[in-house]
């Protein structure tokens, strides 16, 4: 499997800060929570530099992609036990009494240079907060930042933030979304103690929805644990046929984020990396004359950090049980994503291969969005994506 999904695996991330969505925004009903997630499992010791400044992050990506650089596969050095208890940063929204959906919750994974803001858009939501459509359509909604982003725990950028125990927490939060004991486990951030529907929120399926990065988490979780989803929806993710056109780390322009802004990534230690300029954000994620400029200027405020070892464990999250997945599948990408398929998705894929990865899929989709690139919740025409995609999960009875 792993061969197979390497041609696109190198595309899967995308750019945001932490911070904190209104408790409530018209029809919904949120809480924000401290989710202390206690994680036991393995992560890779890299062969890799040090990245202390600006200098190393260069260097970094130049040794990324050198030809004569050691392979992913020579530079894994060995196993790292960990066991831990990180505190993640969520935030969980139910629909109005009596929406017909509100028992299905979302589990929305972000990518990489991203918060869970990349989500739930303050500017014009009722164009762009995905968070707001999933509500509209009557799903409950829970999204996090990912370990190392946002308001969430920062450990160490080498040996713990990478994709194996992003795996993990993903598990770990959707076990205790279907307990219901999410809330009532988790430090409240914001006053909804008289408000049951969240604080004893119980689903009764759960649907899983990831971009770029995420989605590879997403991907990770059924490819470990496949009975642990009730549906999938991976978004800036294809099984492409086409090569990358050269698409690499060099295009993310990353500096160490604690020095490209000292005050911002005060948190970030060594091995965090941001991307340097907002012209960065917009050649990952936005084709021109399919953003707004303010979105642009919203997707630079939110830019968030990755960790060298994000990068290196891109494909290592990926479990042996992706034919035990009987659920769902649905792959999105703009159709201009630079990152999947090289700026042109239209006929990048073939999915007859796809099926083969996935043959215990109940339904298997690929929704191609029209004039969009890598940022599909930052682009003009988000809310038509998000109607493929919530008619998908109708037609499969979610």
């Amino acid at each position: 499997m792993a061969s197979i999904l390497i041609a696109f695996v190198i595309a899967a991330l995308a750019v945001k800060k932490g911070g904190a969505s209104p408790t409530t925004v018209n029809h919904r009903s949120c809480v924000q929570i401290e989710v202390p997630v206690s994680v036991e499992t393995t992560a890779i010791k890299w062969l890799q530099p040090r990245v202390d400044s600006n200098i190393d992050a260069v260097d970094w990506v130049r040794y990324q992609t050198t030809r004569a650089s050691p392979n992913n596969t020579e530079s894994m050095m060995g196993r790292i036990p960990v066991k831990e208890t990180f505190n993640i940063n969520g935030q969980l929204c139910v629909p109005p009494k009596g929406a017909a959906r509100s028992e299905t919750l979302q589990i929305a994974t972000h990518g990489g240079g991203f918060d869970k803001r990349y989500w739930d858009a303050e500017i014009k939501p009722e164009e762009y907060s995905y968070v707001e459509a999933a509500l509209s359509e009557g799903y409950s909604i829970f999204t996090y930042d990912r370990l190392g982003t946002g308001k969430s725990d920062k450990p160490d950028g080498y040996d713990i933030v990478q994709l194996n125990v992003q795996v993990e927490i993903l598990r770990q939060l959707t076990q205790l979304a279907r307990s219901g004991k999410l809330v009532s486990t988790s430090k409240k951030l914001s006053n909804c103690t008289t408000n049951t529907r969240l604080t004893k929120y119980k689903p009764s399926k759960v649907v899983h929805v990831g971009h770029s990065l995420g989605s590879l988490v997403s991907v990770g979780l059924i490819t470990n644990y496949p009975t642990e989803s009730d549906g999938l929806i991976a978004t800036g993710f294809l099984i492409t046929n086409v090569p990358l056109s050269g698409l690499n780390v060099a295009t993310w322009g990353f500096e160490l984020a604690r020095e490209n802004d000292p005050a911002l990534f005060r948190d970030r230690g060594s091995g965090y990396l941001v991307s340097a300029t907002k012209s960065d954000v917009q050649l990952n994620f936005l084709r021109k004359g399919s953003f707004e400029l303010a979105m642009l200027d919203y997707a630079w405020q939110i830019r968030q950090t990755v960790t060298v070892s994000e990068f290196q464990s891109l494909t290592t999250g990926f479990g042996e049980k992706g034919a035990e997945f009987r659920a769902p599948l649905q792959m999105v990408v703009g159709e201009n994503d630079y990152g999947v398929c090289g700026g042109d998705c239209v006929g990048a894929y073939d999915l007859d291969v796809i099926k083969q990865v996935y043959p215990g899929a109940t339904d298997l989709d690929v929704h191609v969005q029209p004039g969009t690139g890598h940022g599909l919740t930052l682009s003009i025409n988000a809310t038509a994506g998000y109607k493929a995609s919530f008619d998908f999960l109708h037609r499969s009875g979610l």
